[in-house]
């Protein structure tokens, strides 16, 4: 297996134990882009609140990096993934 190979390996979805930060393709640590946090959202229903979102993604093992977005958003309710990606785009 390639070094390349290895480094994509490492991000999601792989391993075990501690929590894993998100990368790339490259093997590189990547900027965590509201696509990624909606894959950990997924099932979610809509209207919910912010705590529910912290479960949903803990439940699906998000990355560290995930989970230190999903906890930088408002305490609100969301009605959308919509509005997720437009508080994702206010805090970065």
């Amino acid at each position: 297996m390639s070094e390349q190979t290895t480094a994509r390996r490492r991000g999601i979805g792989q391993g075990r134990g501690a929590r894993r930060q998100y990368t790339d393709r490259s093997g590189s640590i990547g900027r965590v882009s509201p696509a990624i946090v909606e894959k950990y959202l997924a099932g979610i229903h809509y209207p919910t609140e912010k705590k529910n979102l912290v479960d949903n993604a803990q439940n699906r093992a998000a990355p560290d990096d995930v989970m230190n977005m999903i906890n930088r958003l408002p305490n609100k309710t969301y009605t959308s993934p919509i509005d997720i990606t437009k508080e994702i785009g206010k805090i970065e």
